[in-house]
């Protein structure tokens, strides 16, 4: 059954109420249609239509969910056009912005996307990343706004801002500032927090922003876009630099240190020598952030964020030092 086909579908392959039987008939011909193994004639603003309704028809019906995402699943498998299979993988990254698996199928999704032939490691990194992310926040309720979904569908054209390798990230051209060395969201994050009053802002770091604005603002840093006139909070930008140290690939002080570090936490000879064995560019992206933060720890702005050493130490340290038995669970 799950298995690529280019017939259209003659029923769901789920056990669905007869109401949602025409739009799971539908979703599976808005799949084929953008995967272009059918009709390559549709133009792409037709694409972009019948993404936009299978994205809110997701959000609307739950029950609607878990078929679109087996319906997907099946045409990956054995697609016969390599070209086909990386759009419905992208297409695959994309629908889960709008609406995410239930607890049932989750696992099994997780699972089929770590052992499928994914196209790129690229890919898989942003399919991963999404899995990830959804099993954070979980889905959204208001409907996808075409405006929104354009920002969405321009994330997989562009190089990982979330979830890359450090290396990769301050390797690339588009995403490193060429004259401090450091990635640009780094240094945009940081540089809003202060300009929107984070330091007079209690339980920055602490108190997590808006979920809404959280979510537009990474979308459309994740999009390519530096537009941030909608933010108004500082605690935003405060939880993306935390999402964006906890999801880098690889954490910045190397898990293979992990031991040497908890072994000794309070020995500076220790961190020292920890320190002289991190990447460069790890140690780079780790001074500026010391630094930043060493800012918010002055007494006159402590006294007004109410975040001292241990209150940042707190919020940071799972992201900069990962424990590999943490990652391996999940």
């Amino acid at each position: 059954m799950v298995s690529y086909t280019s017939e259209a579908l003659a029923r769901p392959l789920m056990n669905l109420p007869r109401e949602l039987m025409r739009d799971a008939t539908r979703s599976f011909r808005v799949i084929q249609r953008y995967m272009g193994n059918v009709d390559n004639a549709v133009t792409p603003e037709e694409k972009f239509s019948d993404v936009l309704w299978l994205c809110n028809a997701g959000i609307r019906a739950l029950l609607l969910r878990d078929e679109v995402f087996c319906q997907l699943a099946k045409q990956v498998t054995g697609n016969p056009s390599p070209g086909a299979a990386e759009r419905g993988w992208t297409l695959l990254g994309v629908l889960l912005y709008a609406f995410r698996p239930t607890q049932l199928l989750l696992p099994h999704l997780d699972a089929f996307v770590d052992a499928a032939p994914v196209p790129t490691l690229r890919l898989r990194r942003f399919l991963r990343l999404q899995l990830g992310r959804v099993k954070r926040a979980g889905g959204r309720i208001a409907e996808m706004s075409a405006s929104e979904l354009q920002l969405v569908m321009a994330v997989p054209l562009q190089p990982l801002v979330f979830g890359g390798q450090l290396d990769e990230i301050v390797g690339c051209t588009d995403l490193v500032n060429c004259h401090t060395g450091l990635p640009r969201v780094l240094e945009q994050l940081t540089t809003l927090i202060v300009s929107l009053g984070g330091d007079r802002t209690e339980g920055l770091f602490r108190v997590p922003g808006d979920s809404d604005a959280v979510a537009l603002t990474r979308l459309r840093i994740e999009a390519g876009q530096t537009d941030f006139s909608h933010v108004h909070d500082p605690n935003v930008p405060a939880s993306l630099l935390k999402e964006w140290l906890r999801d880098l690939a690889e954490p910045l002080v190397p898990e293979s240190l992990y031991e040497q570090c908890v072994s000794a936490p309070d020995d500076p000879a220790t961190a020292l020598g920890v320190m002289s064995l991190m990447p460069e560019s790890s140690m780079h992206v780790l001074k500026f952030l010391m630094r930043f933060l060493a800012g918010l720890l002055l007494p006159d702005v402590q006294e007004r964020t109410k975040m001292g050493a241990s209150n940042l130490a707190l919020v940071f340290g799972p992201s900069l030092l990962r424990n590999p038995a943490s990652d391996l669970k999940n």
